[in-house]
């Protein structure tokens, strides 16, 4: 095992500092290894020392209202309690041990003489400080995971052969990657240490067996990736923690990858609920292959399209655009009218599929065109439901061939509804029910409107669901209104003698943009990477039958948009 001073002298922490303040570091420094899951300190719990983590990954976890909230984490070479010891107050936040964990300790006492002695040391902890208080979710951009565990639910699933095959993939991408087989023993700890220290990613294969190798597992991967089979159930519990783990077990993301074989033994849902999992990927081939590399290297893609009526139509030229040019999208997400050109996609329909389609079910014929007398709204939506129902069936959300989830607003309380799973066609219901025109979902207690009332382009959301790079297409940036239909408007019935019943009233229009066009003034923490908003010159959000203008529109912004920004997208492109 490497001396304390040894491997102080290997971060940027300590390069500054004097060898008089390594050397009494190293000297009054106590070396601990903590155990994956295990807590450093309590929230509220008096600061007794200020700790180095010298290997391994801690998190920083928050109490709140609802449940324990992740603030941040804490990388090898960097110092964690510094804030409470400064103050003098209790710690803020509990600290984990999300994987096993060597960690220095320097005593309150000895942390003082250091501060006081040794101006040098003084000022890289206050620089720790400022950047922590100036950047707060720094530590989420550097903290991408480097040890995935894949973990077979059946003893039938070669999970070497899948963690092999995987491990190249990702090398691909030009990052360093080492992969270790099913084991019985666990490895050396220093060999392991010198394992992952030279590489960029480390795969470990497990099967969920009672042996050394597989609690090894357990206790190091920042990630968990559970590959189960389509005709099998999942065990109940599923064992994928130690019980001193079992706090910290909930903060390590797991990914749930279907290998469809065989007739489904039960629903996807039931291993989501057993395993915990975040995402799910249904692998029927090279694609998810693929997409789980670009994953794990943080070279995934997500693409969110914003709601805007028959505008949306741009969405089918711009997802063209990306196809064309060999841009993958490895997620995918919408609000409103985007959320149904996303669900598209999602089913794994080429561009031909979802042309035909969307002709059927929204150029055809008005699909706002079952007006009633409002009472809730001026449509029936019985036509939007009936389409909906034709084209998407009972498919689920978690069985989509790409990972999916649209918005929807709740109005009872005023929040914002994520869907990621359940039936879809139900999904795109709520999604597309903008206030006053289609009727509100009302779902266990909730009532359900058009996503666009509170987040019409959720980059935010998609920004949360993956590490690589996000492109959003806009078509309600520059909303379309004519203005002059609500210059001195004429009562129902001359406009009805005018129009006749078929078409819809101004209003519709007015309550369509009202729906979408909050947004645009809002400041997003997290913005699209790459951001294409198409004119969609001439076209109004009613516009059903200005389908070819649309998608013309989408496909020609978007090509110019690919080629403004081939230098970030080349590397991606298959």
């Amino acid at each position: 095992m490497k001396t304390i001073l040894q491997r102080l002298s290997e971060f940027d922490f300590f390069s500054a500092l004097s060898s008089k303040a390594l050397s009494e570091i190293a000297r009054r420094g106590v070396w601990h290894s903590l155990p994956g899951g295990w807590e450093l300190f309590a929230e509220g719990a008096a600061s007794q020392s200020l700790w180095f983590n010298l290997a391994g990954r801690l998190i920083v976890v928050r109490r709140s209202e609802e449940d324990d909230r992740v603030v941040g984490y804490v990388r090898a070479g960097e110092p964690v309690g510094e804030m409470s010891l400064m103050s003098g107050e209790p710690h803020s936040a509990s600290v984990y041990a999300l994987r096993d964990t060597e960690i220095l300790e320097v005593k309150r006492e000895d942390a003082d003489r250091l501060i006081r002695n040794h101006g040098d040391f003084a000022t890289a902890l206050m620089r720790v400080i400022l950047a922590r208080a100036r950047h707060p979710g720094a530590s989420f951009r550097r903290s991408a995971p480097r040890i995935f565990a894949l973990i077979a639910s059946s003893p039938s699933i070669d999970v070497n052969s899948h963690t092999e095959d995987l491990a190249a993939r990702i090398s691909r991408h030009g990052l360093k990657t080492a992969w270790l087989p099913v084991a019985e023993a666990a490895p050396d700890g220093g060999a392991f240490d010198r394992l992952e220290e030279g590489n960029d990613v480390v795969l470990l294969a497990s099967r969920m067996q009672d042996t050394p190798w597989h609690h090894f597992v357990l206790r190091h991967a920042d990630r968990f990736i559970v590959m189960a089979r389509r005709d099998a159930r999942p065990a109940r519990p599923f064992p994928l923690s130690t019980e001193a783990g079992a706090r910290a077990r909930k903060f390590r993301l797991l990914d749930l990858v279907m290998l469809h074989e065989g007739a489904p033994a039960c629903p996807i849902g039931d291993w989501i609920d057993a395993t915990g999992a975040t995402r799910v990927f249904n692998c029927r081939g090279e694609a998810c292959r693929d997409r789980l590399a670009r994953i794990i290297a943080g070279r995934s893609v997500g693409l969110v399209l914003s709601g805007g009526g028959a505008r949306a139509y741009a969405h089918i030229g711009a997802v063209k655009a990306l196809r064309e040019a060999g841009v993958p999208i490895d997620f995918v997400c919408g609000a409103s009218m985007g959320a149904v050109i996303a669900a598209c996609i999602a089913m794994g329909w080429r561009d031909a599929e979802i042309e035909e389609r969307i002709r059927r079910a929204f150029v055809a014929s008005n699909p706002l065109g079952d007006h009633v007398l409002p009472v809730v709204a001026l449509t029936k939506g019985r036509r939007v439901e009936e389409r909906l129902e034709a084209h998407f069936g009972d498919a689920a959300i978690e069985d989509l061939a790409i990972p999916f989830f649209c918005v929807s607003s709740d109005i009872a309380v005023g929040d914002l509804r994520v869907h990621r799973r359940g039936r879809l066609r139900d999904a795109l219901r709520a999604s597309i029910a903008l206030p006053g025109i289609l009727p509100p979902v009302a779902s266990d207690g909730a009532l359900l409107v058009d996503g666009a009332v509170i987040n019409n382009f959720p980059t935010d959301i998609m920004a949360g669901v993956h590490r690589g790079l996000t492109i959003g297409i806009d078509v309600a940036r520059r909303g379309v209104i004519d203005v002059e239909a609500f210059r001195d408007p004429p009562g129902f019935f001359q406009w009805a003698a005018a129009h006749g019943l078929k078409d819809a009233p101004p209003i519709v229009s007015l309550l369509m943009r009202t729906a979408t066009a909050r947004h645009e003034r809002m400041t997003r923490v997290h913005p699209a990477d790459i951001m294409i908003a198409p004119p969609v010159d001439g076209v109004e959000l009613r516009d059903w039958k200005k389908y070819d203008a649309a998608v013309e529109d989408g496909y020609r912004v978007t090509k110019a948009a690919i080629e403004a920004h081939w230098t970030d997208l080349r590397a991606l492109a298959q």
